[in-house]
């Protein structure tokens, strides 16, 4: 019996800051609703799946797509959401730049040599179960665009 009050204050030190900490909506997994989404042009890829991760002052993301021909492709950057470029790993671009809009929105941009090649913009849905991931760019004189709605997992 002496042992109760000991846990449950251990369990109250833990719990009590935690309860004080607002969860942040991008952190998560999300997978692409493809009925949901949009490519112009088309695009030929079976599944694809973006966990972000937080990291203090900005977020990891890794994207995992997965082609028609089953073959597994990911990409990762980690990038604070101050505006600065930021190296991508296994990706035709260079670099992404976060920007925090507000509690629920980032800009991203990426670059190819310093050229901006796509801009995009990222929004949690108010209930925080769905990411849209809005993107304008232009690659080799080709436009593209795309609205992909992902959901969190």
């Amino acid at each position: 019996m002496k042992r109760l009050p000991f846990a449950l204050i251990l369990l109250a030190a833990v719990l009590v800051p935690l309860m004080g900490q607002a969860r942040d909506p991008f952190v998560g997994t999300w997978l692409l609703s493809r009925g949901k989404s949009e490519f112009e042009p088309p695009q030929n890829f079976f599944k694809r799946t973006i966990i972000v991760e937080a990291t203090g002052t900005g977020y990891k993301c890794i994207t995992r797509t997965v082609s028609d021909r089953q073959q597994t492709i990911e990409s990762t950057f980690t990038a604070a959401t101050d505006g600065k470029d930021a190296p991508i790993d296994n990706s035709p671009l260079d670099t992404m730049s976060l920007k925090r809009v507000d509690a629920t929105t980032l800009e991203a941009t990426a670059k190819i040599k310093n050229r901006v090649i796509e801009t995009s913009t990222w929004k949690v849905s108010a209930d925080g179960k769905l990411l849209t991931i809005a993107t304008k760019g232009s690659l080799n004189d080709e436009d593209y665009t795309s609205t992909q709605v992902l959901n969190r997992q």
